[in-house]
């Protein structure tokens, strides 16, 4: 592979650029050769230009270039940046033919340096590699199992950080269960969230977004915990996530929640529900610009903002004003 310089770089892109121009049938081989050259940007430029030409040769070139990757890895694509561009690409353009590749993909672990210690460089091409197969294959949910309970890091780990090494994935894991579909992952999504045991919230709140989205039967009994809960990240995706995949069957839960939760975890129950369409939402908010909690007022000077009526418009004025909390009074005017 050729040795990485500034100079070389600007080549390689100035390159890839000619191609924009060129007929499909001979821009195709000029883009594979380039994202052979060394540079991560060009090599992932050069992928996203070859799924824009229009040829039939699009996936197979594709697939040989992730082979070509697979064949040296440690020397063709050091940090895993060629194959993510090309299983990302591959998942957007939606072929089956992928299939094989990213399953390859979603396992692949590769031990490598870019700084002081080994690290396993391939976590973010098994993170895109789950999504895309979700998006490409129907059957795929084990493998996407097998992602969502990937805990024990591959290179050493401190307790402290050992959960943290393998989240992307696992939180792409449950953000692929969520674009498949299929109910068998409603289960592993509730024992996910059921038994979480020391899961970082990011994982968590990706699987709640997911299970809500499939809306399983027993669903309120997995999420209000998590929503009223005392980790505010969490009590705010679940909020925003059920008001928009349910609406107004869960208005009043959601103001059930706004009694149970403390902080920017009420503002982000407020601003889910100034999500929900319904015609008592404008007279919900515009109470809540009265509320003696900051952060309800809060909310609801940021969810009011689409029902902006002659008295919506006073009461805001009024606000920016006099209201006590300088950030309700900034909110108040921006959106007046």
């Amino acid at each position: 592979m050729a040795r990485a310089t500034s100079g070389g770089y600007e080549t390689v892109m100035k390159s890839i650029r000619n191609t924009y121009v060129m007929q499909p049938e001979q821009a195709i081989g000029i883009l594979a050769e380039n994202a052979k050259k060394g540079f991560a940007l060009a090599s992932a430029a050069a992928v996203k230009a070859i799924a824009k030409l229009h040829h039939p040769d699009i996936v197979p070139t594709l697939l040989e270039l992730y082979e070509w990757c697979e064949a040296d890895p440690g020397r063709r694509d050091k940090a895993c940046d060629i194959r993510l561009a090309i299983a990302e690409t591959l998942g957007d353009i939606g072929t089956a033919y992928a299939i094989d590749t990213l399953c390859r993909a979603v396992r692949t672990v590769q031990i490598g340096r870019l700084g002081p210690t080994p690290e396993d460089l391939a976590i973010p091409l098994r993170a895109a590699a789950a999504i895309a197969l979700a998006k490409v294959d129907g059957n795929c949910l084990y493998e996407l199992s097998l992602l969502l309970f990937d805990h024990e890091p591959d290179t050493p780990a401190s307790p402290l950080t050992a959960p943290h090494v393998k989240a992307p994935v696992r939180q792409a894991a449950a953000q692929a269960i969520g674009i498949l579909g299929d109910m068998g992952g409603v289960p592993l999504l509730a024992v996910k969230l059921k038994f979480s045991g020391e899961e970082v919230p990011e994982v968590l709140a990706e699987c709640l977004e997911s299970l809500i989205a499939m809306r399983p039967p027993y669903l309120m009994e997995i999420v209000k915990p998590y929503l009223h809960g005392k980790n505010e990240y969490i009590a705010a995706i679940a909020a925003l996530s059920l008001a928009e995949n349910m609406g107004t069957e869960v208005l009043d839960i959601l103001c059930e929640t706004l009694e149970q939760v403390h902080g920017e975890a009420k503002e982000a129950v407020v601003i889910a529900i100034s999500v929900i369409r319904g015609s008592g939402i404008r007279q919900i908010l515009y109470d809540f610009l009265s509320h003696k909690d900051v952060f309800v007022r809060r909310g609801a000077v940021k969810g009011i903002k689409t029902y902006l009526d002659d008295d919506v418009k006073a009461r805001l004025q009024e606000m920016s004003e006099n209201d006590s909390d300088k950030v309700v009074r900034a909110e108040a005017a921006i959106q007046n």
